[in-house]
């Protein structure tokens, strides 16, 4: 975090703490979710600094959007302002979770991107954000500690205590704030050039670290540590799960670590060597999302962690930053002005189109995005990434997939939570062999219940950070495309209904035919029935002879990834 920066935090913190006694206060999070509105009319993206000229993108194909879900996007205006002094008032109780708030007038800044919320905490839904200076009408305290403010049209909302100041910055804002979590949004300082400024651009590795390999320069208390990876990394959100303060100094101390690109950080001050590793294996992405030169935890010694990279250089590192967001901004612009839930399927969509499995950085947010090719973690930073860029909140979850660990996503969407798996939602094998166009649904906003029922394990990292739940079905593809079957009939009528429909396509050389059971045992007989061969004499001949039903994909065959789902994929008669 720059000086200015800094100052203006501490300058924040000193006024609630001398007018505050006894006043609780919660930290919110940074800004996860860009900070300014583009002009739709803008296509280039919000970096200005190149991509080196080494990285080779992928070719895309962009997303097919639908009309599923649709959410009012609201328009976007100014805060209304006034200078009035703090004033002293009677407290006023509100309905919900028993806070208070005690009115008050006065003109603050944002000391940095914020996040408004529906109420003083972070509990309460983002409805949109505040840029880095801008100014605000202060209207009230809560008992959290949280600041009410007008946000736009005299609405009320509430932002973090501790980045609000009544310093006014030195160059005015101009740089209008999200209005809507619904929006995508130009934003800044995603390279972390701020945080990383005093160390020797270039520098090798070697040079930013001590001889021991034990305990790295940057073991100074958490208060010395920067926390402006939070931001760096999109995952303000999931920061402010944690349970314990601890957890959160160790990952900052190895987030401060990643930054300057040191070989090795010891953070046995926080943690136990036991918690060590599981932070090592389950938890340390969150740090290496938007640092996308860094590659693992390679080794570890009780709290000792050794750190690899993608490069040897902070200016590569830097470079490679640059790149991710600028192609960040590319591709976000693309889902401008949909629905929240169409955005999500659009980053799915696009992720499974245009990203195979492997490749050079395959473990990074840099390798799906900008040179097209991950694993499973890969595809989840990059979820992770692009989600919380177009202000969503996000969280990781791991577990075990077939064998090897594995990871996904959590994402809320219109106030619910579902898990978005883009890792297996690619497509892969004979499926998209001969279509490049072929999409895998299985994996697109799906419970928590079913995420066990689809891997070896889902991990419980609750004594790290509270995951919320993910229960509801509203948004499963197959329910919301009519393709959901609860009896062996609904199949039946399902297909039949999709023939007919693909009979009216002269256009499509191969279009699909999709369907998923609610119970194992109705797949099961189904599936057994329901051989290629029997789908084209006793459903498709007697429809059109337009269509010709040409492969089946099921997951019948598989003991583990068991989404009980069916694919018929027919080609033109």
């Amino acid at each position: 975090m720059n000086l200015k920066r800094l100052a203006a935090t501490v300058l924040a913190a000193l006024l609630l703490l001398s007018s505050l006694s006894g006043c609780g206060r919660v930290a919110e999070e940074p800004l996860e979710g860009p900070a300014v509105t583009p002009d739709a009319s803008v296509t280039e993206p919000p970096i200005t600094t190149l991509a080196p000229d080494t990285t080779t993108e992928a070719t895309t194909t962009e997303p097919v959007t639908t009309t599923e879900p649709v959410t009012t996007t609201e328009a976007t205006t100014t805060a209304a302002t006034t200078t009035a002094a703090a004033t002293e008032a009677t407290t006023k109780k509100t309905s919900k979770d028993d806070y208070t708030v005690e009115p008050m007038s006065a003109t603050m800044y944002a000391t940095m991107s914020l996040n408004v919320r529906k109420g003083p905490s972070t509990d309460f839904d983002r409805i949109g954000a505040l840029a880095e200076g801008e100014q605000v009408t202060v209207t009230g305290r809560a008992s959290t500690g949280w600041y009410e403010i007008n946000y736009k049209d005299g609405t009320k909302g509430f932002v973090s205590n501790l980045y609000l100041s009544t310093d006014k910055p030195a160059a005015a804002v101009t740089k209008p704030a999200v209005t809507t979590s619904d929006e995508y949004d130009e934003y800044e300082n995603l390279d972390g050039e701020d945080e990383v400024e005093n160390v020797p651009e270039g520098g090798n590795v070697s040079q930013q670290n001590n001889s021991s390999g034990d305990q790295t320069q940057n073991s100074a208390p958490t208060t010395a540590l920067s926390e402006g990876w939070v931001q760096n990394n999109a995952c303000g959100y999931m920061y402010n799960l944690f349970t314990e303060d601890r957890f959160k100094n160790a990952l900052t101390k190895i987030a401060t670590a990643i930054e300057g690109m040191q070989s090795s950080v010891n953070i046995g001050e926080y943690v136990s060597s036991d918690e060590a590793g599981e932070i090592a294996s389950n938890l340390v992405h969150m740090a290496g999302t938007g640092y996308c030169y860094f590659n693992c935890v390679s080794d570890r010694t009780g709290t000792n962690l050794s750190l690899s990279y993608y490069c040897s250089t902070l200016s590569e590192a830097q470079e490679m930053v640059r790149a991710l967001n600028a192609k960040t901004g590319e591709i976000l612009a693309g889902c401008s002005g949909m629905s929240e839930y169409n955005k999500v399927k659009y980053i799915y969509e696009y992720l499974c189109r245009n990203v195979v499995y492997g490749g050079k950085y395959d473990a990074s947010t840099y390798g799906p995005i900008c040179d097209g090719g991950a694993t499973c973690l890969g595809y989840a930073k990059a979820t992770f990434y692009l989600l919380s860029r177009a202000g969503f909140d996000v969280v990781y979850g791991v577990g075990r997939g077939l064998g090897d660990m594995h990871a996904w996503v959590k994402v809320k969407i219109n106030g619910n939570w579902y898990n978005v798996d883009t890792g297996w939602g690619d497509p892969d094998g004979n499926a998209s062999k001969d279509d490049s166009n072929y999409l895998n649904y299985d994996f697109l906003c799906v419970t928590d219940q079913y995420m066990k029922e689809t891997r070896l394990a889902v991990f419980d990292l609750s004594r790290y950070f509270k995951s919320p739940s993910a229960t509801s079905t509203d948004l499963n593809w197959y329910y919301l495309n009519g393709c959901l079957a609860t009896t062996y009939e609904d199949g039946i009528n399902i297909i039949s209904k999709q023939v007919e429909s693909a009979a009216k396509d002269t256009d499509s050389q191969y279009v699909y035919i999709r369907l998923q059971f609610t119970t194992d045992d109705v797949f099961k007989q189904f599936n057994e029935h329901f051989s290629l061969k029997t789908i084209q004499s006793e459903i498709v001949k007697p429809i059109t002879s337009k269509r010709v039903a040409n492969s089946k994909i099921s997951d019948a065959s598989n003991e583990v990834k068991r989404t009980r789902s069916m694919t018929i994929r027919m080609r033109k008669g």
